[in-house]
């Protein structure tokens, strides 16, 4: 099933093949984006802004250059900022409902 994105966020899909895919995200600030869970794995890495990710409930600040690891199937998601957030994702195995 697709995750419908808000328009405050653009997703430009970089890598989607069957054993992975990268994605840059693009979130303005205030967006909330609803907590999720995929079966894939998945890094994210910030290139510019900052913010709070929750993996199940556990919450990591990261800043540009920081990176954080999600395990497949649990649930998280990036919590709202007061800055513009750009980022990437890569996830393992690739997802078929990206868009």
């Amino acid at each position: 099933m697709k995750m419908k994105l808000p328009p405050t966020v653009i997703r430009e899909i970089q890598v989607s093949e069957s054993e992975c895919a990268l994605v840059r995200m693009t979130v303005k600030a205030g967006t909330i984006p609803p907590l999720h869970a995929h079966p894939q794995a998945q890094i994210d890495y910030m290139i510019s802004g900052c913010a709070d990710v929750s993996v199940e409930g556990s919450i990591t600040h990261l800043e540009p250059g920081d990176s954080i690891y999600i395990p497949g199937g649990v649930t998280h998601g990036f919590l709202v900022s007061e800055e513009d957030q750009e980022f990437l994702e890569f996830f393992t195995p690739g997802r078929d409902d990206l868009e």
